[in-house]
């Protein structure tokens, strides 16, 4: 069993049912259980599949009742280059914008906006089931300017059983 990774002193026990935990039980309880829960009220379906593309649609707990899907998204995979192109579309169903409180013991010490926890569920749910080498993602809200996301610009993060 490894350490957590935040205060890298207690050994990490949670989250339950991940092949490797984590987190300690107090780093967990006081930061990051928070952001699961708020990540966990998107829920990705999968409506379309083809041998190298899929089509999802996202939905919100806040929308009515998780009902009403609040985005759309294309992944298209380049079998050649091993690359995943997502294209997401987000309705503007939902304020994006928004902001979510997250509370630790010295009260509030910081607010996510309702777009990065998105950002989190795609890039921690949907990227990593296509078990591709890289993958760009390009993000167009209904009445805003599309922005993209590269993996390959990113720096190689260091392996922590290194």
């Amino acid at each position: 069993m490894g350490t957590c990774r935040i205060c890298k002193e207690n050994p990490a026990s949670l989250p339950e049912g991940l092949a490797e935990p984590r987190f300690c039980p107090k780093c967990w309880d006081t930061r990051l259980r928070q952001v699961f829960l708020e990540e966990d009220r998107f829920c990705i379906q999968r409506v379309f599949r083809a041998s190298d593309a899929e089509k999802y649609l996202v939905y919100h707990a806040d929308q009515e009742g998780g009902t009403t899907a609040v985005a759309q998204i294309v992944a298209v995979h380049d079998r050649l280059a091993d690359h995943l192109e997502v294209s997401a579309f987000l309705y503007d169903r939902m304020n994006w914008d928004a902001s979510v409180p997250f509370i630790y013991e010295q009260g509030v010490e910081c607010e996510v906006a309702t777009m990065d926890i998105f950002l989190g569920v795609l890039e921690a749910e949907l990227v990593p089931s296509w078990r591709c080498h890289s993958w760009t993602a390009e993000v167009t809200r209904c009445q805003g300017e599309p922005f993209w996301i590269d993996s390959r610009d990113r720096e190689a993060a260091p392996d922590p059983e290194e």
